[in-house]
Protein backbone atom coordinates (compact mmCIF):
# COMPACT_ATOMS: atom_id res chain seq x y z
CA UNK A 1 0.00 0.00 0.00
CA UNK A 2 2.95 2.33 0.61
CA UNK A 3 4.44 2.01 -2.98
CA UNK A 4 1.22 2.95 -4.16
CA UNK A 5 0.27 5.65 -2.34
CA UNK A 6 4.28 6.50 -3.36
CA UNK A 7 3.11 6.12 -6.77
CA UNK A 8 0.05 8.28 -7.00
CA UNK A 9 1.84 11.14 -4.91
CA UNK A 10 4.54 10.91 -7.90
CA UNK A 11 2.22 10.71 -10.66
CA UNK A 12 0.10 13.88 -9.01
CA UNK A 13 3.56 16.05 -8.70
CA UNK A 14 4.09 15.32 -11.81
CA UNK A 15 0.89 16.69 -12.71
CA UNK A 16 1.79 19.95 -11.39
CA UNK A 17 3.86 20.84 -14.89
CA UNK A 18 0.33 20.57 -15.96
CA UNK A 19 -1.99 23.05 -13.88
CA UNK A 20 -0.41 26.39 -15.47
CA UNK A 21 -1.94 25.72 -18.55
CA UNK A 22 -5.10 27.34 -18.24
CA UNK A 23 -2.57 30.08 -18.12
CA UNK A 24 -0.87 29.66 -21.29
CA UNK A 25 -3.43 28.35 -24.05
CA UNK A 26 -2.17 30.18 -26.75
CA UNK A 27 -1.13 27.45 -28.55
CA UNK A 28 -3.94 25.01 -27.89
CA UNK A 29 -6.79 23.97 -30.42
CA UNK A 30 -10.31 23.28 -30.01
CA UNK A 31 -11.60 20.60 -27.98
CA UNK A 32 -12.63 17.23 -29.58
CA UNK A 33 -15.05 14.76 -28.57
CA UNK A 34 -15.04 11.33 -27.68
CA UNK A 35 -11.77 11.01 -26.44
CA UNK A 36 -12.30 9.16 -23.48
CA UNK A 37 -14.10 5.21 -22.88
CA UNK A 38 -15.09 6.18 -19.43
CA UNK A 39 -18.68 5.66 -19.44
CA UNK A 40 -20.68 9.12 -17.69
CA UNK A 41 -23.72 8.30 -15.40
CA UNK A 42 -25.71 10.18 -12.81
CA UNK A 43 -24.74 13.85 -11.55
CA UNK A 44 -23.21 16.08 -8.29
CA UNK A 45 -24.50 18.95 -7.50
CA UNK A 46 -22.30 22.08 -7.43
CA UNK A 47 -23.81 25.17 -5.55
CA UNK A 48 -26.41 26.14 -8.34
CA UNK A 49 -25.23 24.05 -11.30
CA UNK A 50 -25.32 20.07 -12.08
CA UNK A 51 -21.83 18.33 -12.94
CA UNK A 52 -22.73 15.28 -15.43
CA UNK A 53 -21.23 13.72 -18.52
CA UNK A 54 -17.79 13.91 -20.07
CA UNK A 55 -15.51 17.52 -19.78
CA UNK A 56 -12.72 17.68 -22.26
CA UNK A 57 -10.07 20.19 -22.69
CA UNK A 58 -8.54 21.89 -25.18
CA UNK A 59 -5.57 20.42 -27.24
CA UNK A 60 -2.65 21.77 -25.46
CA UNK A 61 1.15 21.09 -26.98
CA UNK A 62 3.06 23.54 -24.95
CA UNK A 63 3.36 22.09 -21.33
CA UNK A 64 2.71 18.42 -22.38
CA UNK A 65 5.66 19.16 -25.11
CA UNK A 66 8.01 20.33 -22.25
CA UNK A 67 7.02 17.46 -20.22
CA UNK A 68 8.09 14.74 -22.67
CA UNK A 69 10.36 12.30 -21.27
CA UNK A 70 10.20 13.64 -17.74
CA UNK A 71 8.30 12.47 -15.13
CA UNK A 72 5.20 10.18 -15.94
CA UNK A 73 5.25 11.45 -19.88
CA UNK A 74 7.07 9.42 -22.63
CA UNK A 75 9.92 10.91 -24.76
CA UNK A 76 7.38 10.82 -27.59
CA UNK A 77 4.13 12.47 -26.27
CA UNK A 78 3.50 15.94 -28.22
CA UNK A 79 0.64 17.22 -27.13
CA UNK A 80 -2.05 16.01 -24.55
CA UNK A 81 -5.36 16.65 -23.18
CA UNK A 82 -7.43 16.78 -19.40
CA UNK A 83 -10.51 15.29 -19.09
CA UNK A 84 -13.32 14.80 -16.29
CA UNK A 85 -15.69 11.94 -16.11
CA UNK A 86 -18.75 12.27 -13.69
CA UNK A 87 -19.22 8.74 -13.10
CA UNK A 88 -22.20 8.40 -10.16
CA UNK A 89 -23.49 10.49 -8.06
CA UNK A 90 -20.53 10.34 -5.57
CA UNK A 91 -17.46 9.70 -7.85
CA UNK A 92 -15.23 10.46 -10.98
CA UNK A 93 -12.44 9.90 -13.07
CA UNK A 94 -9.73 12.65 -13.76
CA UNK A 95 -7.97 11.81 -16.71
CA UNK A 96 -5.08 12.57 -18.80
CA UNK A 97 -4.28 11.93 -22.81
CA UNK A 98 -0.72 11.69 -23.93
CA UNK A 99 -0.63 11.37 -27.61
CA UNK A 100 2.57 11.80 -30.31
CA UNK A 101 1.46 14.37 -32.47
CA UNK A 102 0.71 18.22 -32.32
CA UNK A 103 -3.28 17.45 -32.80
CA UNK A 104 -3.93 15.15 -30.06
CA UNK A 105 -5.02 12.61 -33.27
CA UNK A 106 -2.49 9.83 -32.01
CA UNK A 107 -2.37 8.67 -28.10
CA UNK A 108 0.68 7.56 -26.78
CA UNK A 109 -0.60 6.67 -23.23
CA UNK A 110 -3.19 7.75 -20.97
CA UNK A 111 -3.91 7.50 -17.07
CA UNK A 112 -7.18 7.56 -15.47
CA UNK A 113 -7.62 8.49 -11.71
CA UNK A 114 -10.81 7.10 -9.97
CA UNK A 115 -11.92 8.95 -6.88
CA UNK A 116 -15.21 8.30 -4.61
CA UNK A 117 -17.04 9.68 -1.49
CA UNK A 118 -17.37 13.03 -3.17
CA UNK A 119 -18.71 15.80 -0.75
CA UNK A 120 -18.98 19.38 -1.96
CA UNK A 121 -18.42 22.02 0.56
CA UNK A 122 -19.14 25.48 1.20
CA UNK A 123 -18.95 28.53 -1.52
CA UNK A 124 -15.24 30.08 -2.03
CA UNK A 125 -16.09 33.21 -4.16
CA UNK A 126 -18.03 32.00 -7.20
CA UNK A 127 -16.30 28.00 -6.30
CA UNK A 128 -16.52 25.75 -4.50
CA UNK A 129 -14.32 23.19 -1.99
CA UNK A 130 -14.73 19.71 -2.34
CA UNK A 131 -13.47 16.17 -0.78
CA UNK A 132 -13.47 12.97 -2.39
CA UNK A 133 -11.36 9.52 -1.91
CA UNK A 134 -8.85 7.74 -4.11
CA UNK A 135 -10.05 4.54 -5.07
CA UNK A 136 -8.60 3.32 -8.54
CA UNK A 137 -5.88 4.38 -11.00
CA UNK A 138 -5.38 3.06 -14.40
CA UNK A 139 -2.60 3.68 -17.17
CA UNK A 140 -2.29 2.46 -21.11
CA UNK A 141 0.14 2.41 -23.03
CA UNK A 142 0.03 2.73 -26.42
CA UNK A 143 3.20 2.80 -28.06
CA UNK A 144 6.43 0.98 -27.31
CA UNK A 145 8.11 3.88 -26.46
CA UNK A 146 5.25 4.31 -23.73
CA UNK A 147 5.40 1.10 -22.43
CA UNK A 148 9.19 1.21 -21.79
CA UNK A 149 9.34 4.33 -20.18
CA UNK A 150 6.26 4.08 -17.93
CA UNK A 151 7.18 0.40 -16.79
CA UNK A 152 10.11 2.08 -15.73
CA UNK A 153 8.94 4.89 -14.43
CA UNK A 154 6.42 2.62 -12.10
CA UNK A 155 9.35 0.13 -11.26
CA UNK A 156 11.46 3.71 -10.20
CA UNK A 157 8.13 4.82 -7.80
CA UNK A 158 7.33 1.22 -6.60
CA UNK A 159 9.62 -0.69 -6.13
CA UNK A 160 7.76 -3.24 -8.07
CA UNK A 161 8.14 -4.24 -11.54
CA UNK A 162 4.56 -3.72 -13.73
CA UNK A 163 4.56 -5.80 -16.95
CA UNK A 164 2.64 -3.14 -19.62
CA UNK A 165 1.32 -4.65 -22.62
CA UNK A 166 0.80 -2.30 -25.59
CA UNK A 167 -3.18 -1.13 -25.98
CA UNK A 168 -4.18 -2.78 -22.88
CA UNK A 169 -4.99 -1.22 -20.04
CA UNK A 170 -3.87 -1.91 -16.11
CA UNK A 171 -5.44 -0.98 -13.08
CA UNK A 172 -4.28 -0.56 -9.78
CA UNK A 173 -5.73 0.16 -6.65
CA UNK A 174 -6.20 3.67 -5.18
CA UNK A 175 -4.45 4.90 -2.12
CA UNK A 176 -7.52 5.30 -0.17
CA UNK A 177 -6.32 9.03 0.75
CA UNK A 178 -8.67 11.61 1.16
CA UNK A 179 -8.26 14.83 -0.91
CA UNK A 180 -9.17 18.63 -0.73
CA UNK A 181 -9.66 20.77 -3.79
CA UNK A 182 -11.55 23.66 -5.40
CA UNK A 183 -14.38 23.52 -8.45
CA UNK A 184 -15.30 25.75 -10.55
CA UNK A 185 -18.34 24.72 -12.78
CA UNK A 186 -20.61 26.15 -14.82
CA UNK A 187 -23.39 24.87 -17.26
CA UNK A 188 -21.07 23.88 -19.94
CA UNK A 189 -17.43 24.33 -18.39
CA UNK A 190 -15.41 22.66 -15.48
CA UNK A 191 -12.13 24.08 -13.65
CA UNK A 192 -10.31 22.73 -10.24
CA UNK A 193 -7.68 23.93 -8.10
CA UNK A 194 -4.76 21.77 -7.21
CA UNK A 195 -5.18 18.76 -4.67
CA UNK A 196 -4.13 18.31 -1.81
CA UNK A 197 -3.81 15.31 0.24
CA UNK A 198 -1.78 16.91 3.31
CA UNK A 199 -4.66 18.92 4.80
CA UNK A 200 -4.32 21.82 3.27
CA UNK A 201 -7.77 23.56 1.14
CA UNK A 202 -6.74 24.63 -1.93
CA UNK A 203 -8.75 27.74 -2.93
CA UNK A 204 -7.54 29.06 -6.68
CA UNK A 205 -8.45 27.51 -9.38
CA UNK A 206 -5.38 26.22 -11.47
CA UNK A 207 -5.93 23.73 -14.49
CA UNK A 208 -7.17 24.13 -18.28
CA UNK A 209 -11.04 24.37 -18.74
CA UNK A 210 -12.59 21.75 -19.48
CA UNK A 211 -15.57 21.91 -21.60
CA UNK A 212 -18.91 19.24 -22.09
CA UNK A 213 -19.28 17.47 -24.63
Amino acid sequence: MKNIISLLVLICSVAVILTSCSKDEESTTAASTSVTSTTASGSITVGSETLSGTYVSTCNTTQFAAAAGSGFFPSDVKSGKTVIVVTSDTTFSDEMLMYTDTSCSTPTAYTKSGNTSVTVGAASGSNYLVTYASSTYKVQADTTVAETHLEAFMLAATGSAVDLTVGTEHSISGSGNSYKNVWSVTSTTFQQGEEEDNGTQPTEIDSMTMTKE
